[in-house]
């Protein structure tokens, strides 16, 4: 809000922050010390759970919502200022009455424990103490996030606009902004490292799997062959008995016919020895006739002679 509106209250939010290992912590005092429209050391609390500032234009409200944002780490383009020692009191005139000015947020951890948070400007620059220990910007913004304050993500104050500007984004670009709040973004390299091991595991697993459904394949089909195999082996088995079985048939056949075409051979063997017998018994009485007949010849012709 602007010091413009008129009569127009700013609330601070002091209810309990949540620290990611579940502690919260709650706003109990801001002091400043010649910051912008306060003179000298000012003490505001001890807050509530819910506060609200209110009052006329001009009364420090928006500075009090500037000295918030300070101490809890806001840039200055932030601040409605130019430079850092435009913050000091009597700046905005050419009149600063210090060299410096600081804020201190004070707050009381759920164990009933303090802790401050303070941020000056000394020399144009800002120094930061946490329980009055001098430490740098980058530890002080860290123990900050410790208890839920995140100035990345401006989660701690709401500015006029903020609420349309948020409305605004992209999905994309509130997703970013939830997870800086949550602190989720913390995690962003985790999530990124295993999100790269589930994609390498996802692709073993697919890997696996197509190693596993080619191994199957190959099973069933080795499975396929050595029932073909086996069947083959069943058939020729059986050719072969059926073979052995055909020859044997066809050599109890030539063996039956041998001896059959051997017994008829004995017989014309025999009937060819009798007629064999025949023709000589016919050639010796042939001859015999023969003989007798050149006898009788001989005698005839003696016959004659005479």
């Amino acid at each position: 809000m602007t010091e413009e509106d008129d009569d127009v209250a700013q609330r601070v939010a002091t209810a309990p922050v949540r620290k990611p290992d579940d502690e919260t912590a709650f706003l109990e005092y801001i002091e400043m010390e010649n910051f912008k429209s306060y003179r000298g050391h000012i003490v505001v609390g001890p807050l509530k759970q819910f506060n609200a500032v209110i009052g006329p234009n001009g009364s420090g409200k928006s500075n009090f919502m500037d000295a918030i944002s300070f101490v809890m780490g806001e840039k200055t383009s932030s601040l409605r200022v130019k430079r850092l020692n435009d913050l000091i009191h009597g700046s905005s005139i050419g009149k600063p009455i210090s060299r410096s000015c600081y804020v201190t947020a004070k707050f009381v951890l759920n164990q009933d424990s303090h802790m401050d948070f303070q941020r000056a400007v000394i020399g144009g620059s800002s120094e930061y103490r946490i329980n009055g220990e001098s430490v740098s910007s980058s530890t002080y913004l860290n123990k900050l996030e410790k208890i839920g304050i995140n100035v990345k993500a401006k989660n701690f104050l709401v500015f006029q606009g903020a609420v349309e500007n948020i409305a605004m984004k992209t999905p994309k670009e509130r997703t970013a902004l939830f997870e800086e709040i949550s602190g989720s973004g913390l995690l962003k390299d985790d999530y990124n490292r295993l999100k790269q091991e589930m994609i390498v595991a996802e692709e073993e697993t697919q890997f696996t799997y197509q190693k596993k459904k080619g191994i199957a394949a190959e099973r069933k089909e080795a499975k396929h062959e050595k029932m073909e195999a086996d069947r083959y082996t069943r058939l020729q088995n059986e050719y072969n008995e059926k073979q052995v079985e055909y020859q044997l048939f066809r050599l109890f056949h030539v063996e039956r016919d041998v001896r059959k075409y051997t017994s008829d051979l004995e017989v014309r063997q025999q009937e060819v020895k009798v007629v064999e017998q025949r023709k000589e018994a016919a050639d010796e009485i042939l001859r015999e006739k023969k003989k007798d007949a050149g006898k009788i010849t001989r005698d005839l012709a003696k016959i004659d002679q005479e």
